[in-house]
């Protein structure tokens, strides 16, 4: 009897350890059901053209609000309906500042080549559209400010819907 129960021991000792990893591969494989912050929380990424949207700690891009071809980025925010109407705002709003930056380099550069056929002298058209070009420049940086702040809240809504819910 004696040997029986050293014998039992002796398996219990041997098998425990497989028994307990076989358990902790079984809960790592089992999917998360809540999307936590360090996951699924999104961030903003400046480029030299663009505001990245990033996700997790990984950083994946998955939208980007560019300054001179904006395109729309509220799908990134479909599952909260603030985040994706200030999402919304921000692409309106880089759209407006985009042509503005773009009218404006295109018409300051025309008037920075004419000038320069003149032999560096500002005269009549040229004057006017080197000048005009640099308002609407001057004129859309507030408006970029105005799309990137808007982004920004879309960013802070949606993870504060992550934080609350569990879900993005």
């Amino acid at each position: 009897m004696r040997k029986a129960s050293t014998y039992s021991r002796l398996l219990i000792v041997a098998f425990a350890p497989l028994l307990l990893l076989r358990a902790t591969v079984a809960q790592a494989q089992t999917p998360d059901s809540v999307c936590s912050y360090t996951r699924c929380g999104l961030n903003i990424i400046p480029r030299l053209t663009a505001l990245d949207v990033v996700r997790g700690e990984r950083e994946a891009r998955v939208g980007s609000l560019a300054f001179l071809w904006p395109h729309d980025v509220s799908p990134v925010f479909s599952n909260d309906t603030l985040a994706r109407s200030y999402a919304r705002r921000a692409t309106a709003h880089r759209r407006v500042a985009a042509v503005l930056t773009d009218a404006g380099l295109a018409l300051a550069a025309s008037g920075v080549v004419g000038m320069l056929r003149d032999g560096g002298h500002s005269r009549g058209a040229t004057g006017f559209a080197a000048i005009g070009g640099a308002v609407l420049v001057s004129t859309s940086i507030p408006v970029h400010f105005a799309a990137d702040a808007d982004l920004s809240r879309a960013v802070w809504r949606y993870n504060q819907a992550i934080t609350q819910s569990g879900r993005p």
